[in-house]
């Protein structure tokens, strides 16, 4: 495979919108001004997305802080500095809310941890290096929404549930995706492997940091690094990790 081919490949499994980098979670000074106030139609498009934006923020952090269940809308309008009539004309309830923060959330994953994947100078493990990298230290900078997403958004409501599920599932096809450009470009160092391993090298290595997450040892997690790259090269049939371990 010639390297256009290759990185145009790169390029159609990284295509993804870029955007800014703001934090996912967080509540409102009471002593800082508020959005303007008004019915739907007055307001415009810019101060709806504010407050959007402010409503997802202050939901994520009160449901790390008091849990999904326990959280109420007052508590998320009261953070948000918005009017609980605004949040009912965005959002239908909780769930859809915490909907809109895994949306925010996911564009966030995927524009820090799969930006980090270059073809120039790539080595046998590079490619996974840096987006496990990534992964954890996005964590450590977004424990709020770290810990909502992991241990609150599975048991938020069915479709949560799902959309978790579904989440997985896409970031196993793109390991996937990506191995196999990897594999034309390296045959001798891959031995094939089924396409369920993908999904198991995905749950396995989540598993492990879901574990840190629960503790509160976000810190930890970047000590994570290496026996994670490590696990999911073994997991998707990479020759030389045996030899790797043993060392």
């Amino acid at each position: 495979m010639s390297q256009k081919a290759v990185s145009d490949s790169f390029s159609k499994i990284s295509n993804f919108r870029r955007i800014s980098v703001e934090k996912l979670s967080g509540a409102y000074d009471t002593q800082a001004a508020g959005l303007p106030r008004g019915r739907t139609s007055l307001l415009t498009e810019e101060t709806r997305e504010k407050q959007r934006r402010r409503l997802v923020k202050a939901a994520i952090s009160a449901f790390s802080e008091k849990g999904f269940a326990a959280t109420t809308i007052t508590d998320i309008v009261k953070r948000a500095r918005v009017s609980k009539q605004a949040f009912y004309e965005i959002f239908e309830n909780k769930e859809d809310c915490f909907l809109a923060a895994d949306d925010l959330g996911r564009k966030a994953l995927f524009e820090q941890v799969l930006s980090d994947i270059k073809l120039e100078g790539i080595h046998a493990d590079q490619w996974i290096r840096s987006s496990v990298r990534a992964y954890l230290q996005l964590c450590n900078s977004e424990q709020d929404f770290t810990k909502a997403w992991a241990i609150e958004f599975p048991n938020a409501g069915s479709r949560c549930l799902e959309q978790r599920n579904l989440f997985f599932a896409e970031l196993g096809k793109r390991l996937k995706s990506i191995h196999n450009v990897i594999k034309m470009n390296h045959p001798d160092q891959w031995v094939s492997v089924p396409d369920l391993f993908y999904d198991a090298a995905i749950g396995g290595a989540y598993e492990i940091i879901f574990r840190y997450i629960c503790q509160n040892k976000f810190t930890e997690l970047l000590d994570l690094e290496d026996d994670l790259v490590k696990f999911i090269q073994f997991s998707i049939g990479y020759k030389q990790v045996e030899t790797d371990i043993s060392k």
